[in-house]
């Protein structure tokens, strides 16, 4: 248990880290960012707390925000998207599961589950992200291409970070 934790955070404090040294100086071709520090999420156990969810979404949210001078924006993404993970997860679970908590990996849940998590988890994120960074409609175009570019980057850059982390495990 105490294990799993210091795992957690290390991941917290690395994907942390990589979001605001790197990845907040990366735009490619204006229009897309790679945020994958929602990974943090999808790697907790099914059976974490919904609230728990929530408060390690706005706090890691708030960091970004904190240190990328984007006020409430990645908090407000980070927080909705921990309010939705966890049913998220639920529905792509595998249902032969022996127990109820369960650590969603490749190794867990197979590629096709995982990437079905992966890809609803970044189009949700980036979506909030960028409704929420804009708060407007009237570059239609401009959003949608910013929502699309992000979230293929951000979901290539989450399956990278799975196959790391299947092949350290």
């Amino acid at each position: 248990m105490i294990q799993t934790i210091f795992a957690r955070f290390g991941w917290f404090v690395l994907l942390l880290a990589l979001q605001v040294f790197v990845f907040n100086h990366v735009h490619i071709l204006g229009i897309a960012t790679p945020m994958p520090y929602f990974y943090f999420l999808l790697i907790l156990s099914t059976d974490t707390p919904r609230w728990l969810y929530v408060l390690l979404g706005f706090v890691l949210g708030f960091l970004i925000d904190l240190f990328a001078g984007t006020p409430g924006v990645a908090a407000g993404a980070m927080t909705f998207a921990g309010f939705a993970a966890p049913w998220i997860l639920r529905v792509f679970l595998p249902s032969d599961r022996d127990d109820d908590s369960l650590m969603p990996s490749v190794k867990a849940m197979e590629w096709s589950g995982f990437l079905k998590i992966a890809a609803i988890m970044s189009l949700l994120h980036c979506t909030v992200f960028f409704l929420l960074e804009c708060f407007s409609f009237f570059d239609t175009a401009l959003l949608l291409m910013n929502i699309a570019g992000s979230t293929l980057i951000t979901f290539l850059m989450a399956i990278a970070i799975e196959l790391i982390r299947s092949k350290v495990s």
